[in-house]
């Protein structure tokens, strides 16, 4: 097999890894994961409108960094405005404000869906992010949620993220899925990530 046919097979292999991608359906809850760009809402305003979830989690403070920036908004704050500007009524919509990392919304939305709606009431939740995220969200939320939950994901297709068929384009996108698959490592080192 020629050197460039094995280059690609690898490119591949991770490309069907990390950028795991659900078709939209009717699910108990979307959770929204917190980034510093705002299409993670993306998703769940598709699935509110479709009339295929009711209820809507965003979750994320940002980087604990940010928490001593004057001028930070944190990442909850302005998914919460790009959902109320796309017709998603504040009702449908609980925040989780204190997130600074994937492990955090994971662990901190447990306690919030246990509290509002219990997870016996809870049989499937879709997951909103970054498609290069899909992966260790997946198994992040299979180790800190009931495993009884059907997992949707549901990555944004918005052409500013990174996705399955372009992230290898630029050397910004080789660097960033290295790093993404270097953090499912270190979960995997602190036993963060379930679903082996």
């Amino acid at each position: 097999m020629p050197a460039e046919a094995n280059f690609f097979s690898s490119r591949d292999a991770i490309s069907q890894f990390l950028f795991l991608a659900d078709l939209p359906q009717a699910v108990d809850l979307c959770v929204v994961l917190g980034a510093p760009s705002y299409t993670n809402i993306d998703p769940a305003i598709s699935l509110y409108h479709a009339n295929l979830v009711k209820n809507i989690v965003i979750t994320g403070f940002g980087p604990k960094g940010m928490r001593a920036v004057d001028d930070f908004v944190p990442e909850y704050a302005g998914l919460l405005d790009q959902a109320l500007r796309a017709g998603v009524p504040q009702s449908a919509i609980l925040l989780e404000k204190t997130a600074t990392n994937t492990l955090e919304n994971f662990v901190e939305t447990a306690k919030i869906i246990e509290a509002e709606f219990s997870w016996n009431a809870i049989n499937s939740i879709a997951i909103a992010g970054k498609p290069l995220h899909m992966r260790r969200a997946q198994m992040t939320a299979r180790k800190h949620w009931p495993q009884h939950v059907k997992l949707v994901m549901l990555p944004t297709i918005n052409s500013t993220d990174l996705q399955a068929d372009t992230w290898f384009r630029s050397e910004l996108g080789r660097k960033r899925i290295l790093t993404e698959l270097g953090s499912i490592a270190q979960y995997s080192l602190k036993n963060d990530i379930g679903g082996f």
